[in-house]
């Protein structure tokens, strides 16, 4: 996504919301961190550090753009 096309406001909210999401995802895994009890739980252990990481990355894209907006 081109983040930059986005307005400041748009990006603030943006990195608001991501940075909810991994918390979120975060306090996931900290529930499902013991031995899950179910496949589905076991899926949810597997996948959430990967969707965390491209979190991270979009947060990370979305604070560049800030940046570049607040400087422009």
């Amino acid at each position: 996504m081109a983040y930059s096309k986005l307005s400041e406001a748009e990006i603030k909210a943006a990195i608001a919301k991501t940075k909810e999401a991994i918390q979120r995802g975060q306090d996931l895994l900290k529930t499902v961190a013991e031995k899950p009890a179910t496949k589905g739980l076991e899926l949810v252990a597997a996948s959430t550090p990967l969707l965390i990481e491209k979190l991270e990355a979009d947060l990370a894209k979305l604070e560049k753009a800030l940046a570049k907006k607040s400087t422009a």
